[in-house]
């Protein structure tokens, strides 16, 4: 099975999701488009240029969104909706408590957690549905 990516559209309604807005006033929080859809690119760049598997690629995703700051606020809450969402497409599920992914979110922000350190606390809670 190929693995499905996100795409604006989605990032768009992630974040109505997880601000609790409407899908416009999410477009009109945007602050820089390209940190966007250079984060969501991230899992998609990582599968071809690293032949990464799933929980690299959502690693990816969520230290992208976390780290860009895209929108005027939400970022970390945006970041632990779409890597929910990112894995659930794909078949996965992940095993760490709402505290423990908004905390991982936290340390992505204040760069104290690199990509790789996400990734190893993420391989372990990542299971197939």
């Amino acid at each position: 099975m190929a693995t499905e990516y996100l795409d604006l559209d989605d990032a768009f309604d992630g974040y109505a999701e997880a601000v609790e807005v409407s899908v416009e006033q999410a477009q009109d929080a945007v602050l820089n488009l390209g940190q966007l859809e250079s984060a969501l690119a991230r899992p998609q760049n990582a599968a071809i240029y690293e032949d990464a598997d799933i929980v690299r690629q959502a690693a990816s995703l969520f230290w992208g969104v976390a780290s860009n700051h895209a929108f005027s606020d939400g970022n970390k809450r945006l970041a632990v909706v779409l890597l929910r969402a990112f894995l659930n497409l794909n078949g996965y599920d992940l095993a760490l408590s709402d505290d423990d992914r908004y905390d991982l979110a936290l340390a992505i922000a204040a760069t104290q957690a690199s990509l790789d350190e996400v990734e190893i606390r993420l391989r372990p809670a990542v299971m197939p549905i």
